[in-house]
């Protein structure tokens, strides 16, 4: 018996899996069942039938629960040894279960040799079934619910298949049905929008319930995503009407290639199920043929893109041409063709109105974590005390930028504030007068199709002119630059009457160049319980997950490192596979190479991140691509990264006119991470004790990623550069780094001592870096043919060994054996630090004009030597930076001599002395940063002002901290904290 337009389901089509469950006893699949499931392949019917592998344990099995849950019918072949298989009970159970008793699900019974009544009353063999299971006694507890689902299905007038039937007749008639009342499959949607709330008050305007007359809902704004939203409402909403038809792009098919309005009234009627077998001829005939054909049927009827009155006089012109309870929905770009509709044709015409960006709302289901973001964000627009009327959301590609703005954007709460509301999105190749239409769809829809011919100063125009006087809400999403900027800001009105604008953007400048709200609201990455939620969410929708499948789950979305984007792109694979423990572990496995488990969607977020880093200055590039050395997770050590960049060369100086002397390349070199930080392409790890500059950095593994790949790519550069990073597992190199650079080559090793980088040198020994994160692998037999090196970091040397280094910028070695080093030949050296104390050996021949880049002595001592060095030495060649171990009051006088120190720190074991007198000399005229570590005094003494330039003091260890922090304030008349150790109970003061 076919099923009624009562036969429907709530559940989105798009979380089925299978049309059909195939439901039966085992001693059928030979026969009658077998024959019927290839059947109902053949129809191209998607059919689950389960096998007996599935069926172990006492409880019925994930895959089989799964099947019985994602199918849109049922069809149970109901023979005489039915009720003998607890499976087939337990089955039934659950199919009840889910069709509502067949009332939210097709269910089709199949008595197969067996009487209706001995089913729904269980006579005969499904008395002698239910007894036999009774009397073993194992599944007493399940009984009344199998006793009850037979009663009910056997309630159903199903099919009957008895001895006289012929199966061939029997299967024919089984399909026939099935194609009638399983549901229409639902329209194909490509990264469905998922803007819940909005589809639910489309819905509601809609009166689905309502059976009374038929209704037209017109919806007009944006044409690049009204398609997409309809089709969904159209997907929703589909299995409440017996037919349905859905007309797109009907403005493309008008004209005469497209067929014209006469095919497309065929179209609409054959759609419907109603045989059209002459061609129409003209459209007077094509309306009456619609009239008299769908007057009396529940239908659903969606016109796309409908741009004239005349195509809506064919379609769709009086709501008696439809049955009741019929619901027509119109979209359209043009309000006013509505309006027409209305007039000429006088019908009732709802309207719902999509403003660009409103549609693309993400799935209010599926937003996890942003509500602490959107809060903030929202009470940042709510200041109208504060001058500024701009709030900026800044973060990396991928981590729900547009998400919040989106979220806010529609919230009832924000509607309420601005009645006044415009999107654009602007993106990195933006163009002024494509952002202000945008602004104009928003803004004044009905008149936007007349704005093509306008210019770009005519668009700003009336955008200013459509926002003055109100209170507003612009957002301007996806701002790459303060060029952007600049050229849409002026089609504000001056007079700000309440109105607020709402920029995202990967790039913190552009919230500085925007003067917008501080402080700027930046999006962190996901906690693990935040990734997991929206992992759980975007797999399972409203269901629990498994047990079994959770543990696996969560080491999945630890892979995503809390990034949104790669999260819902791995649950995207993940759904798309079988929800079992292998199938799981497999996916696990494959995520360090995802791009050969899902090539699409790995490169569809490579191509999302690429943005950032093409958008780059081409000096910087090279800087980027080579954090990819750095092993996974790495906490990098800015000093490091930004010394390693000046020896490989991508830092270069800056030429400026005599008057001025020109940046150091380390303040360049800072200038460019605080660049990566600000496009969100580098992540803060720690920053220094002043809170302003950077000490540690990090990079998320999708950058990491796409720096390793973008290396070596080929077309990027000439590949004749060479940097290998070896990690912790011998004889394997993690990545291979190459930039546009000519024969260099530079060694990362981490982990213990190991024999296979040596093989990496070339044979010209031309080789810029030695990096060795640890261990204690012995050099020396290498350095000395090294003469072009120049970073050098590892854990002991020979002095006489680094002093043939004569091209050597940075050397940081933990020990140095024979603890006098002749600096003096080291002419190109910049920092130098040696964490276990040296004495440094001056070759006064030597070293005169030779060294002119020192800027770093760390751990060395401060003895006659030092100040034999420095009396040598001229700015700029005199460090900016020094480290002094155990110095006595006398050696400050040697320190004195070094005008151009901004660092000093002094780290102490014991010291004899009470009084430590670091101003005596009253040279320290350029010190900002003054720090001491373990030394045992109760004053400072200096003269008054002799260091106006100190903002920081850090003391660790110190025990008359009043007494130094009253010295400390005369000392540094501009001092703007003091840190002290909190082991003293004292915090920042």
């Amino acid at each position: 018996m076919a099923g009624s337009s009562s036969d429907h389901d709530e559940t989105p089509l798009s979380y089925f899996k299978y049309d059909v469950f195939l439901s039966f006893r085992g001693h059928t699949r030979r026969e009658f069942t077998d024959a019927l499931y290839h059947a109902l392949v053949n129809k191209r019917i998607e059919t689950f039938r389960d096998s007996e592998k599935l069926r172990i344990g006492e409880e019925l099995e994930g895959a089989l629960v799964e099947a019985i849950e994602r199918s849109r019918m049922s069809i149970l072949i109901l023979c005489d040894e039915y009720p003998t298989s607890k499976w087939c009970l337990d089955e039934l159970v659950k199919i009840m279960e889910c069709s509502g008793n067949g009332t939210r699900r097709p269910v089709l019974p199949v008595y197969f040799r067996v009487a209706k009544s001995d089913v729904q009353f269980q006579k005969n063999k499904y008395e002698t079934a239910m007894a036999a299971h009774q009397e073993k006694g194992r599944n007493n507890h399940k009984l009344e619910a199998w006793k009850s689902a037979l009663s009910e299905v056997g309630k159903i007038y199903g099919q009957r298949c008895d001895q006289k039937t012929a199966w061939g007749e029997a299967i024919d008639n089984i399909v026939e049905e099935v194609t009638t009342r399983l549901p229409p499959p639902p329209l194909y949607i490509d990264r469905p929008l998922g803007c819940d709330s909005e589809l639910e008050e489309a819905k509601s305007l809609l009166e689905i319930g309502s059976h009374a007359t038929c209704f037209m809902l017109g919806i007009h704004g944006d044409g690049d995503e009204i398609s997409k939203f309809v089709a969904e409402l159209y997907n929703k909403i589909r299995p409440h009407f017996v037919t349905a038809s859905f007309l797109s792009n009907i403005s493309e098919k008008t004209n005469e290639s497209g067929g014209g309005l006469e095919h497309l009234q065929e179209t609409l009627l054959s759609e419907m199920g109603e045989e059209v077998r002459t061609k129409i001829g003209s459209t007077f005939k094509g309306s009456s043929e619609i009239k008299q054909r769908l007057g009396q049927k529940r239908v659903l009827l969606v016109l796309d893109d409908v741009d004239s009155i005349q195509q809506l006089d064919s379609l769709a012109r009086r709501t008696d041409w439809f049955g009741p309870g019929s619901r027509i929905i119109i979209t359209t770009r043009y309000e006013d063709v509505l309006d027409d509709h209305v007039l000429n044709n006088g019908v009732e015409v709802k309207k719902y109105c999509i403003a660009e960006g409103s549609s693309s709302a993400v799935k209010e289901e599926n937003v996890v974590g942003l509500e602490k973001d959107f809060e903030i964000v929202i009470n940042q627009l709510k200041e109208e005390d504060s001058p500024w009327n701009v709030v900026s959301i800044v973060g990396m590609g991928g981590l729900g930028k547009t998400t919040l703005a989106r979220m806010i954007y529609n919230s009832d709460e924000v509607k309420m504030l601005f009645p006044c509301r415009a999107w654009a999105t602007v993106s990195k190749d933006y163009s002024g007068k494509e952002v202000f239409k945008s602004l104009l769809k928003c803004l004044k829809p009905s008149a936007s199709k007349f704005e093509d011919s306008s210019s770009e100063v005519e668009l700003k125009q009336k955008v200013k002119k459509c926002l003055e006087g109100k209170k507003y809400l612009v957002v301007l999403d996806d701002v790459w630059d303060s060029k952007a900027w600049r050229t849409i800001k002026n089609c504000f009105p001056e007079n700000n009457h309440g109105g607020m604008i709402l920029v995202t953007t990967r790039n913190d400048q552009v919230a500085y160049a925007s003067e917008s709200k501080e402080p700027h609201h930046k999006l962190s990455f996901m906690d693990k319980e935040r990734s997991w939620e929206l992992f759980h969410k975007e797999v399972f929708c409203r269901r629990n997950c498994p047990p079994e499948l959770e543990s696996i789950g969560r080491s999945i979305v630890e892979t995503c490192k809390g990034l949104p984007l790669a999260i819902k792109t791995t649950a995207g694979l993940v759904a798309k596979r079988e929800r079992s423990e292998d199938a799981w572990e497999e996916i696990m496995n494959l995520l360090p190479y995802w791009s050969v488990a899902d090539e699409d969607s790995s490169e569809e977020m490579m191509e999302l991140l690429k943005f950032s880093y093409d958008d780059l200055p081409n000096k910087m590039k090279p800087c980027f691509l080579y954090l990819g050395v750095f092993p996974e997770d790495e906490e990098i050590w800015v000093r490091d990264l930004i010394r390693l960049w000046i020896a490989e060369g991508f830092i270069e100086p800056i030429q400026t006119g005599r008057s001025k002397s020109p940046p150091q390349l380390e303040d360049i070199g800072e200038e460019y991470l605080k660049e990566l930080v600000d496009r969100n392409l580098v992540q803060v790890a720690k920053r220094r004790s002043d809170g302003k500059g950077v000490k540690t950095c990090q990079i998320h593994d999708l950058f990491r990623e796409l720096c390793i790949s973008e290396s070596n790519n080929p077309d990027n550069n000439n590949n004749n550069a060479r940097r290998l990073s070896f990690p912790g597992d011998i004889g394997s190199y993690s990545c291979l780094v190459t930039c546009n650079q000519s024969c260099t080559c530079s060694l990362f090793v981490y982990g213990d001592d190991t024999q296979e980088w040596p093989h990496h040198i070339p044979e010209d020994c031309r080789v810029n870096v030695i990096y060795f994160a640890d261990g204690f692998t012995d050099l020396n037999e290498y350095l000395k043919q090294l003469k072009s090196l120049k970073f050098l970091k590892m854990f002991f040397s020979e002095s006489y060994e680094l002093c043939k280094l004569q091209s050597l910028k940075t050397c940081h070695v933990m020990m140095i054996i024979e603890k006098d080093l002749s600096i003096g030949r080291l002419k190109q050296l910049r920092h130098l630090r040696c964490e276990n104390g040296l004495n440094l050996s001056v070759d006064e021949e030597v070293v005169k004009d030779k060294m002119q880049n020192l800027q770093t002595l760390c751990y060395v001592s401060a003895d006659s030597q030092l100040g034999s060095l420095l009396d040598k030495l001229k700015e700029p060649a005199l460090p900016k930076q020094s480290t002094f171990k155990d110095l006595k009051s006398k050696d400050m006088n040697t320190l004195g001599q070094i005008p151009s120190l901004q660092i000093l720190k002094l780290r102490f074991g014991s010291c004899e002395e009470e009084t430590l007198n670091c101003g005596a000399t009253g040279s320290f005229l350029r010190l900002q940063v003054f720090i001491m570590d373990g030394v045992n005094i109760t004053c400072l003494t200096s003269e008054e002002g002799v260091m106006p330039r100190l903002r920081r003091a850090v003391f660790y260890n110190c025990p008359d901290l009043k007494e130094v922090t009253k010295q400390m304030r005369s000392l540094g008349s501009n001092l703007e904290f003091i840190e002290y150790d909190v082991n003293h109970g004292l915090s920042l003061g």
